[in-house]
């Protein structure tokens, strides 16, 4: 009698045994796919390029990254220089706008005149002023004026004369709401190294703000869209190297 129920015992521990050990060997499956799962979702998924700069101007922000060059190279290039040649071309199409000699007159719609005279000399006193031709969506003559150790640009309007004196010639967004004065100075300190920004409402030309960069400058910039800008950008030391990297800078 008791080796029947030592016998019974004994089955029942085995039966025990087995059904603990199938237990046990799924609970190690599970344990080694949960893991595979979570490595899986945790991989970083986010290719976007890093923000290497915020430039805040005005009521406005600018992200900047690094692009290609390639990328750059997508678009035609945007010049900004003004042709010595092309200042009789632009007085073929405006008959309110005149050169007499050193003299160039801007006859404006109230009767008033306002005249820009060249300064030929070697010296300080050096002065050339160009008509860059008239902005329709600005409505606006552009004028280039050049002197000894510096430069600018301004806006008049055709309708009474008010000038806004610009850092360069306004690089004018596609849906002509807003433009930029783009100026490189890394190496002179004789102009600002930054930008301007404006808003154009109707005829109004609103300045948001100036803004000097520190420690890198900008060329070549163009928009691609209402939003975004493309550049040269360089440091000092690229600049005295002759280096440039390639930036694009999206407005907020």
């Amino acid at each position: 009698m008791i080796k029947r129920l030592l016998l019974l015992g004994l089955a029942v521990n085995l039966l025990w045994a087995c059904n603990s050990s199938k237990d046990t060997g799924n609970a190690t499956n599970d344990s080694a796919y949960t893991p595979n799962d979570s490595i899986q979702s945790e991989q970083p998924i986010d290719d976007a390029p890093d923000i290497i700069d915020t430039i805040a101007v005005g009521d406005k922000k600018f992200f900047v990254y690094f692009i290609d060059k390639a990328i750059f190279e997508q678009y035609p290039e945007y010049d900004h220089s003004i042709d010595p040649e092309s200042e009789s071309k632009a007085l073929a199409k405006d008959s309110t706008v005149k050169r007499v000699g050193d003299d160039l007159i801007f006859q404006f719609a109230n009767g008033q005149q306002k005249i820009h005279t060249n300064v030929n000399s070697e010296g300080d006193d050096f002065a050339r002023y160009q008509y860059a031709g008239y902005y329709p969506a600005l409505h606006r003559h552009g004028l280039d004026a050049t002197f000894y150790a510096t430069s600018y640009f301004e806006l008049l309007n055709p309708d009474n004369g008010d000038t806004l004196r610009l850092w360069t010639p306004p690089v004018i967004s596609p849906d002509k709401k807003y433009f930029l004065c783009p100026s490189l100075d890394l190496g002179y300190g004789f102009r600002e190294n930054g930008f301007q920004l404006f808003e154009v409402k109707n005829k109004t030309i609103v300045p948001i703000g100036n803004i000097i960069l520190e420690k890198y400058g900008i060329n070549e910039v163009q928009w691609i869209d209402n939003k975004t800008l493309i550049a040269t950008y360089q440091t000092r030391e690229d600049f005295s190297k002759q280096r440039v990297s390639f930036i694009k800078m999206v407005m907020q």
